[in-house]
C-alpha cells in the first residue's frame, strides 16, 4: 500500500510566508524590527514609537554600501521593508537610489 508523505514543515513558519526571509540579511532586518518592536511596545505601550523605533533599527542593520554582494543584500533588506512597511516609500525610493549609485561604481568584472 502506498502512504502520502506528508509535508515537512518549514524550520520557521515565517519563511512559508515571506520567501525572502531565506536571505541572511533580510531575516537579520526582519529579526530586528520584531526584537526591537516588541522590546519598546513592552517599555512603552505605544504603537507609533514602536514602529519608529522598529524601522529605524530595520534600517540600520541593512548591509553596508560596499561589494557587490553587500548591495544586492541592502536592495533586498530595502525591498522587502517596503513591501512589509518597515521602510515608508519615500525613504526607500532614497535608500534604493543610494543603492543604485553604489553599484555603479563597482566595476562591471567585479560583480560576482
Amino acid at each position: 500500500m502506498i502512504r502520502p508523505i506528508p509535508p515537512i514543515p518549514a524550520e520557521n513558519p515565517e519563511v512559508a510566508f515571506f520567501p525572502a526571509l531565506k536571505n541572511p540579511a533580510v531575516a537579520l532586518c526582519n529579526g530586528v524590527w520584531v526584537k526591537i518592536h516588541a522590546a519598546t511596545l513592552m517599555q512603552t505601550s505605544n504603537v507609533y514609537a514602536a514602529e519608529r523605533c522598529a524601522s529605524k533599527a530595520f534600517r540600520l542593520a541593512m548591509p553596508s554600501l560596499s561589494g557587490y554582494r553587500n548591495i544586492s543584500d541592502f536592495i533586498a533588506c530595502a525591498g522587502f521593508g517596503i513591501l512589509v512597511g518597515a521602510i515608508q516609500d519615500k525613504n526607500g525610493a532614497k535608500l534604493l537610489a543610494a543603492a543604485r549609485i553604489a553599484l555603479s561604481a563597482i566595476p562591471g568584472e567585479s560583480r560576482i
